[in-house]
């Protein structure tokens, strides 16, 4: 944790000099408590390497210049980093535009490539989420038709986002929510029953609201195959077998899509099997003794309102059945139940009325508002040829994720739904996704582990084998070999950014600067020269690209070519 340590511990420093400054010159006024003083990368390289905004937020609070504030306070730290380990790692500190700057010296670039290597494939790993359990439920797509591109959207992120989590210290389950029971799963079994009457020269018209997809008339067939027109005569005795039929169907379909789109789950729960065993009943009564639960119009609502919900909500409807409400209560009581301190609900974007009422349903019971967060996955557009892909899941006008996947491949088809953050709408372009250019970023970065792997078949083809123990990466002076030195060094940000944020794009905009830094300096440096000891330098550079790379795309579970 080289690279981590160092920022923080500067941060401790210059919250001291910040301290020290008020103390020496501000007799009058108290240092403000509750005061953080944290580093950032700065946007800049031009500016220096970190960069902090204590200046002006200290001058904001006490009504002081920035910038008389700015320089006392760099003048202390100068001073006391002297007393530091820290000093020879920094060769300047400045203050530009109210922002207190610092830039790494050599030595820190040199340490940063040796912590890399040594670490290799746990380098950015951290125990930040050390001895907490989060349950991380994504897709939960009802098994009504196959995968669409929106519920690839949330498998994509949904599984980055627990390798990022699990990189960084924390215990995650990944949970499939499986609607098996409902109007939904009742109007598949009828639409199956339907086309395999219609097999049968029979004219019964498609249920009001059924599904229309090619799949249908597929589970139809499959009955067809094995049970013959053993189930035409009695339709009413057979709609149960037709619903079960249906969804067992569309499970095996949904779990291949899932596996070739490289996502697995630990739990798979059932709707079903919650109301089975009366956990509904339970958490509802817990409510209800809690004073949470009253009856009006002959059903029982939830006083949602009492914990920042708009209104109140059904929970029992007066036929007594449960609205869709209820279960789900019970489901995120189960969870803790089982012993997670945290939950992560990934959604999609016809759920944005939901968060608040099981929001409040988690504090009636009892949990810490903070411990659920639930992310909502924006809609996805596809475009061809610069023209958007119309699509109606319930006539069955779509591409599926199947299709996505055949037509594009895992790599390609992860990579753009992981590219923007998940709650702003994606336009997902087919044809930029299928080139083999710069143009295409999942190209761009496989292509830059792909031509690192060449130089490195090109080095021991040469005899110029890879001992780093007496290299010298304070050879390389060259402004590209430094913006890489400088990138390499803020993978451990980008991880942890991209956890405590829960958005996996973050890293993918990291890689993507990455690659193009790698880019710029392959074609501006020439990696084996007639200068040995630049070359090792260089090539010692190359292979700490490399497995940042490597780490990087393991997280987004992308694979890694050696050539292209």
């Amino acid at each position: 944790m080289f690279c981590e340590n160092v920022a923080k511990r500067l941060g401790k420093c210059l919250f001291r000099a910040s301290e020290e400054y008020f103390r020496d010159n501000l007799p009058d006024v108290s240092f403000p408590d509750g005061m953080e003083v944290t580093l950032q990368i700065s946007r800049d390289p031009a500016h220096g390497d970190l960069t902090s905004n204590v200046a002006m937020r200290l001058a904001s609070v006490i009504g002081k210049n920035p910038a008389v504030l700015g320089e006392g306070i760099i003048g202390a730290f100068r001073e006391r980093i002297k007393k530091t380990h820290l000093a020879p790692f920094i060769e300047s500190v400045n203050l530009k535009s109210g922002f207190i700057n610092f830039r790494f010296s050599s030595l820190y670039y040199s340490r940063t490539l040796t912590y890399i290597y040594g670490k290799r494939n746990d380098f950015g790993r951290s125990d930040a989420g050390r001895k907490k359990r989060i349950n991380l439920e994504f897709v939960s797509a009802n098994p009504t038709g196959p995968l669409t591109i929106a519920h690839g959207r949330q498998a994509a992120i949904g599984d980055a986002l627990a390798r990022i989590l699990s990189f960084s210290g924390f215990a995650v389950t990944r949970e499939y929510y499986l609607n098996d029971i409902g109007r939904q799963m009742r109007l598949l079994g009828e639409s199956v029953g339907t086309r395999y009457r219609n097999l049968f020269g029979k004219n019964d018209p498609m249920p009001e609201d059924g599904y229309m997809g090619e799949y249908v008339e597929d589970i139809a067939k499959e009955i067809k195959t094995k049970r013959g027109d053993s189930l035409v005569a009695d339709s009413a005795k057979a709609s149960g077998f037709f619903r079960n039929y249906a969804l067992e169907y569309m499970m095996v379909l949904i779990t291949k899509d899932l596996a070739d789109f490289g996502v697995h789950f630990n739990v798979w729960t059932g709707q079903s099997s919650l109301e089975k065993h009366k956990e509904v009943e339970e958490v509802l009564g817990v409510l209800k003794k809690n004073g949470y639960i009253y009856e009006k119009d002959g059903a029982q609502w939830f006083e949602s309102t009492k914990f920042g919900d708009d209104k109140d909500r059904v929970v029992v409807k007066s036929d007594a059945s449960y609205t869709y409400l209820a279960p789900d209560i019970a489901y995120h009581a189960d969870k803790y139940r089982r012993g997670y301190t945290r939950l992560i609900d990934i959604l999609g974007p016809d759920h944005h009325g939901y968060i608040k009422r099981m929001k409040a349903a988690v504090k009636a019971l009892g949990h810490p508002e903070g411990s659920l967060n639930m992310l909502i996955a924006q809609l996805v557009t596809l475009m061809r040829d610069g023209r958007t892909i119309s699509m109606s899941t319930r006539k069955g006008e779509f591409i599926s994720l199947r299709e996505l996947i055949d037509e594009l491949g895992k790599d390609v088809t992860r990579f753009f739904f992981l590219s923007r953050r998940l709650d702003s709408h994606l336009d997902f372009d087919i044809t930029l996704a299928k080139k083999e250019s710069a143009d295409n970023p999942v190209f761009y970065i496989q292509y830059a582990h792909a031509r690192i792997c060449s130089i490195k078949k090109y080095s021991r083809r040469n005899r110029f084998h890879l001992f780093f123990r007496k290299t010298r990466p304070e050879l390389m002076t060259m402004k590209e070999e430094k913006q890489l030195m400088r990138k390499l060094g803020e993978f451990p940000f980008a991880v942890a950014s991209s956890a405590s944020t829960l958005e996996p794009n973050r890293l993918v905009t990291y890689l993507n600067d990455l690659a193009r830094c790698f880019h710029s300096f392959y074609t501006k440096c020439r990696v084996i020269s007639e200068d040995t000891g630049l070359s090792k330098a260089r090539l010692f550079l190359v292979e700490c690209t490399r497995i940042v790379l490597a780490n990087g795309l393991n997280l987004l579970n992308i694979t890694l070519p050696e050539r292209m």
